[in-house]
């Protein structure tokens, strides 16, 4: 039994991170706390953007969705689906592979830790004859790979205890790394590129507090009087006060909650704009800008997340869209989930069997109806599909056994047979034999 399905079963609590923003948090030790442009990033908060949290979901929801399951490669060359009868991890491994969580939630949550954190981990719970029976998620800030002397395992804390588990018994999921052991964090590497994101979210809305009016200065014509200053700075001075009970007579007038209403200025003044004005400063440009940026880090096409600043260079059918998102940026993930887990979720001895498991990505895959016809009748004229593989493959009802065949033109031949000055094709031969009643003729006797 695995360490968190023997906590879970027990009914202990299984912990959520401590705030990352605290001061003596691990993630903002790594991230360095504020970015340059003033505000903090960890990989908490950085789903609070809302592009950062379309990237993820653009990614983790297909790989969370694609249909899961064990195969075993047969001698022939062709493929076997397993059964519970042959794995005891078979029918749960897609559906649930664990009693608390669907495999979809399970795949879902670990995909977005590998993008948020860079690593995705899994601990996996075996059998006593050491098969994979369960697949619970571990937490990407308190997990972490161990390499010392030769070995290598890794450490996490569960409920403030700290564990080791065997490499083995952990699937890591990881995009780029510098050791090949720890993948890079998406979020540190590009935190200033999402902190002038935040930057640029805190500026509008402020901007939309302030009467949608720029910063500047009050001049007056002469000297103040001190009633002014009191209407001005407030009872004691202040400069910056609170909107929800403010001190100033002028900051009163302020807020969204005064927009549109009359400003009084008094004894005179006038007010002189110093800062440049959102419109001048290209702020909606700005904000699309980052959202490129942010897409480039995930590798998601602009389309996708609803902008439609740039034209896609994808082609112009959503179709072919789809199927260069899938084949550059899903393909990759999907690779390395099944890489992991073929080495990992199964012994030597099923190994050797040829057990491993495949994501099914055709559905995302396939072209347009007509395009899928005319791949399908290719490959059914050389004998390559046989009508129930064709309605497999379109999640379609089979025909019976006589959709089982497979067909070729019967004009066709060989290459070799092609290209055999002796070889004549049944057609001709049948041509130049002899009727079965008449003789055969002497061609002597013919001249």
């Amino acid at each position: 039994m695995g360490i968190l399905s023997s906590m879970f079963s027990a009914g202990e609590r299984y912990s959520v991170p401590e705030k990352m923003s605290s001061p003596g948090g691990w993630l903002t030790r790594m991230v360095g706390g504020k970015t340059k442009a003033g505000t903090v990033v960890s990989e908490t908060s950085a789903l609070y953007q809302p592009v950062v949290y379309a990237c993820v979901n653009r990614i983790a929801n297909p790989i969370a969705r694609f249909p899961l399951r064990m195969f075993q490669a047969m001698p022939d060359g062709s493929r076997r689906q397993l059964t519970a009868e042959d794995h005891p991890f078979a029918a749960f491994l897609g559906l649930r592979p664990n009693e608390f969580m669907s495999s979809r939630t399970l795949r879902k949550t670990t995909q977005a830790h590998a993008l948020l954190w860079g690593n995705g981990f899994q601990e996996i719970e075996r059998n006593g004859r050491d098969q994979a029976v369960g697949l619970f998620p571990l937490l990407p800030d308190r997990t972490a790979p161990m390499r010392e002397n030769g070995d290598h395992w890794y450490r996490t804390r569960i409920d403030g205890r700290q564990v080791d588990i065997e490499s083995r018994n952990v699937i890591h999921i990881m995009d780029q790394s510098q050791d090949g052991y720890v993948g890079l964090s998406q979020i540190a590497m590009a935190r200033q590129a999402v902190g002038w994101g935040f930057a640029m979210e805190e500026f509008g809305s402020k901007f939309f507090a302030n009467d949608l009016k720029s910063g500047g200065f009050l001049m007056h014509p002469g000297r103040l009087s001190s009633g002014a200053k009191t209407n001005i700075r407030g009872a004691n001075g202040e400069t910056h006060t609170n909107r929800a009970n403010p001190a100033s007579a002028l900051e009163a007038q302020g807020g969204i909650d005064n927009a549109h209403k009359v400003k009084v200025l008094e004894e005179g003044m006038k007010f002189i704009q110093t800062s440049i004005p959102p419109e001048d400063a290209q702020f909606l440009g700005s904000r699309e800008f980052q959202i490129a940026e942010i897409a480039r880090i995930y590798d998601v096409p602009l389309i996708l997340l609803q902008s439609q600043e740039k034209q896609t260079s994808f082609g112009a059918g959503i179709e072919q869209l789809m199927i260069a998102f899938v084949r550059q940026t899903i393909d990759p993930w999907v690779n390395g989930w099944e890489e992991e887990m073929n080495f990992k979720l199964f012994t030597e001895e099923e190994r050797a069997k040829g057990y491993y498991v495949k994501f099914n990505m055709n559905a995302l895959l396939r072209g347009d109806m007509k395009a899928r016809a005319e791949y399908y009748r290719s490959l059914f004229g050389v004998g390559g599909l046989s009508p129930n593989k064709i309605l497999g493959l379109e999640d379609m009802d089979s025909i019976g056994p006589a959709g089982d065949h497979h067909f070729v033109p019967a004009n066709f031949v060989t290459l070799d047979r092609a290209t055999d000055p002796n070889y004549q094709p049944s057609g001709a031969a049948s041509a130049k034999s002899p009727k079965a009643d008449e003789p055969p003729v002497d061609e002597d006797e013919a001249e």
